[in-house]
C-alpha cells in the first residue's frame, strides 16, 4: 500500500485514513482532502473486495450467536431480576442517603403524641 500526504494530488483510487477510518474513493485525478499532516494509503481493489467478503462473512456468523447470548441474558435477567428485586427491597435498612434527618423522624413524632394521650 501507498502512503500519501493529504493535500497532495493523487490520482483515482480509493485511499484510507487509518487515523479517522475513513474511505475516500477518488474517480479522477483530484487532491486528498485534509492538511499535510493528514496520511492516506492507496488501498488495492483486491484487498478492499477481500476485506468486504471477510467482514459480511464475520456479519453472517457473529448476528445468531449475539441472539442468542443477549436472549439467555435478557431471559435471566426476566427470571431472577424479581427475585434479585425482593431480595434487595427485604434486606434493605431505610436509610436513603439523599435525605437528612436532622430533626428526627416523622416517626419518632408520633410516638409522642401518642404517649401523651
Amino acid at each position: 500500500m501507498q502512503k500519501i500526504s493529504g493535500g497532495n494530488q493523487v490520482g483515482e483510487g480509493t485511499y484510507w485514513n487509518l487515523k479517522s477510518g475513513r474511505l475516500v474513493e477518488m474517480k479522477d485525478e483530484g487532491i486528498l482532502p485534509g492538511e499535510h499532516n493528514a496520511v492516506y494509503y492507496k488501498v488495492p481493489f483486491v484487498l478492499l473486495f477481500a476485506w468486504g467478503i471477510l467482514s459480511g462473512g464475520l456479519y453472517i456468523v457473529f448476528l445468531p450467536v449475539t441472539i442468542i447470548v443477549m436472549s439467555f441474558y435478557l431471559l435471566g435477567r426476566r427470571v431472577f431480576g424479581g427475585v434479585f428485586g425482593q431480595v434487595r427491597t427485604s434486606i434493605s435498612f431505610g436509610w436513603r442517603p439523599t435525605e437528612a434527618y436532622l430533626a428526627g423522624r416523622n416517626r419518632n413524632r408520633k410516638d409522642k403524641k401518642n404517649n401523651g394521650k
